[in-house]
């Protein structure tokens, strides 16, 4: 079998196999070609046009290119899966509970090739690149336990590897997905162990906020007995993430806020409810508007 090529100058270059049946060359005038001999040409170009729609800034465009890649059931090289993570990994975002811009849905069938091949090739470097991303998609869409799975997975390399620090982050992770499923008491004892692990590790930030995590269920379950003790120990936690800078601030003070209107000091805790409200604005979640909501209540009994 012989394989020629095609393109010239600049262009892309293509290789066919020399394989067309001469009983088609003679009698059939409508002549399908040779095969192409690169079975990733035709990959390569979907990425091709997938980055350029992004590079303009068309990510609606993007994401209807990756949903006809997927849908196309086409093989993908490994080296291609990661370029395609790299693309997603900017398209679907990274934070819980967040302001989805674009119909992300789309994305499913590319996301499951690539994890369903990672796991089938037992690529642990190209599970733990997509990962994150398949499963904030899935979080995103409310496929807690879907996404747990691959969490799961994701803790399970991360301890193999005795990567302590991802191990704990994606145990929290983990937690959280149960909390945002209203299944509290199942989250509390692993955010418990999250935050023991970042405690081990000396990573402040991270333990304040598994521990803001595990306050959290406690509080939706209304186990909060002594007041006193919770109080000071999420000031502590508020001190630790304020130094960040960053949206997780606004948990401590929802907790702090919650106590004080538990003891009739309705100025307090509207003072809270704002200073949590301003720490989460642009951070891309909904979590300033649903912030606003209790803080209307508060000031209708004020």
């Amino acid at each position: 079998m012989k394989i020629y090529e095609s393109g010239h100058g600049s262009e892309l270059t293509e290789y066919f196999f020399d394989d067309e049946p001469l009983e088609r060359i003679l009698y059939d005038k409508s002549l399908e070609g040779p095969t192409v001999a690169n079975l990733y040409l035709q990959v390569r170009e979907f990425v091709a046009r997938i980055e350029n729609a992004c590079n303009e800034g068309h990510i609606h465009e993007a994401i209807a290119i990756a949903f006809e890649l997927g849908r196309s059931g086409k093989p993908i090289s490994l080296e291609v899966c990661s370029r395609l993570v790299v693309i997603m990994i900017g398209i679907v975002p990274s934070c819980p509970n967040p302001i989805i811009t674009f119909d992300l849905l789309p994305l499913e069938p590319l996301l499951a090739q690539i994890w369903m091949m990672a796991l089938e090739k037992e690529n642990k470097a190209l599970q733990l690149h997509v990962g994150p991303v398949l499963y904030r998609w899935q979080e995103h869409y409310g496929r807690y336990h879907e996404a747990r799975q691959v969490l799961t997975r994701l803790i399970e390399i991360n301890r193999e590897l005795k990567n302590h620090f991802d191990e704990a982050l994606y145990l929290n992770n983990f937690a959280f997905d149960y909390m945002l499923e209203d299944r509290y008491s199942e989250a509390i004892p692993l955010f418990e162990e999250a935050a023991r692990m970042f405690e081990k590790l000396d990573i402040t930030f991270q333990y304040a906020n598994s521990r803001a995590n595990y306050w959290t269920c406690r509080f939706k379950l209304d186990d909060i007995d002594d007041l006193e003790g919770i109080e000071a120990e999420l000031k502590t936690l508020l001190k630790i993430v304020r130094q960040s800078g960053q949206w997780h601030e606004r948990k401590p003070l929802i907790l702090l806020a919650q106590i004080e209107e538990r003891r009739g000091n309705i100025k307090e805790a509207i003072d809270l409810v704002e200073q949590a409200i301003k720490s989460s604005t642009g951070s891309n979640t909904h979590y300033p508007e649903q912030d606003a909501v209790y803080l209307k209540c508060l000031q209708g009994k004020g």
